[in-house]
């Protein structure tokens, strides 16, 4: 019963707003500043994964859907519906990676990395954008009525940098191990 108000606090939805919002936001950016090599993630996958992956709108289109589910987060504190966007389009990656890994892949690259290392669809990555697209779910539920105060404004900003060195840490990690996969 905690857990579950917890959950619920607004302190909670604020983070994990302004968290996937972000990530969001600037996984569309990434895509929108080099759609050259994001179509050919997109080509890559296509010859794992099927045609419909490579046809040219998705290099425009999957950024647009990553800029409305930022948006829509955005909007979940007062409508939390509107963090529904999110949450599919988080399950659809993770669907999409699953199925790459199973189908045993050659993908050096799964195109969701923001460093200049390449990072191939792993068990470990689905995985985390079904975590992820947990987290958008607890934002379809209202919050609690609970004033914000200093005190969780303070919180906020170590929650942030936390969250956000956390995440690098286990991209890093994930990358780490997928590289001695590769040595011989």
């Amino acid at each position: 019963m905690v857990i579950a108000e917890l959950l619920h606090d607004p302190l909670v939805h604020v983070a994990s707003v302004g968290a996937l919002s972000l990530l969001l936001g600037a996984a569309a950016l990434h895509k929108l500043h080099e759609p050259r090599a994001y179509a050919d993630v997109l080509q890559r996958y296509a010859q794992v994964l099927g045609a419909w992956c490579a046809a040219p709108v998705w290099t425009y289109a999957l950024p647009m859907l990553e800029v409305l589910g930022a948006a829509g987060l955005l909007l979940g504190l007062w409508w939390p519906w509107t963090a529904l966007p999110a949450v599919c389009l988080l399950v659809l990656y993770a669907g999409v990676l699953a199925l790459a890994v199973r189908q045993g892949s050659a993908i050096e690259d799964c195109g969701c990395h923001f460093g200049g290392r390449p990072q191939p669809p792993a068990p470990a990555l689905a995985w985390r954008n079904l975590l992820l697209a947990l987290l958008a779910c607890n934002l379809l539920a209202p919050m609690a009525e609970r004033p914000l105060t200093w005190l969780d404004a303070f919180t906020l900003v170590f929650v942030f940098v936390s969250t956000a060195a956390v995440y690098l840490l286990a991209n890093l990690l994930i990358s780490n191990r997928a590289s001695l996969r590769q040595r011989p």
